[in-house]
């Protein structure tokens, strides 16, 4: 079981430290064409359908949450 909790803590240190030095990089960079990375968490099996779902339309998973993400919010408006 200790196994399990260290783990869980090195997760935790990971996604803080990631998003900070996203958050940085992001923030250091000016322009509309600049790049950030997103962690989505999702299941291995939701992740294959997406990306089934991706790849048969012409696109990445990437481009797929973006047009998702935007389509959504466009529609809440």
């Amino acid at each position: 079981m200790a196994k399990k909790k260290d783990m869980a803590s090195m997760l935790d240190g990971f996604e803080d430290s990631s998003a900070k030095g996203h958050s940085a990089k992001t923030s250091a960079a000016s322009g509309e064409n600049t790049r950030a990375t997103c962690l989505i968490s999702m299941t291995q099996k939701e992740k294959e359908h997406y990306t089934e779902f991706a790849k048969a339309h012409g696109m990445s998973l990437s481009s797929l949450a973006r047009l998702a993400i935007e389509k959504y919010m466009s529609e809440e408006e």
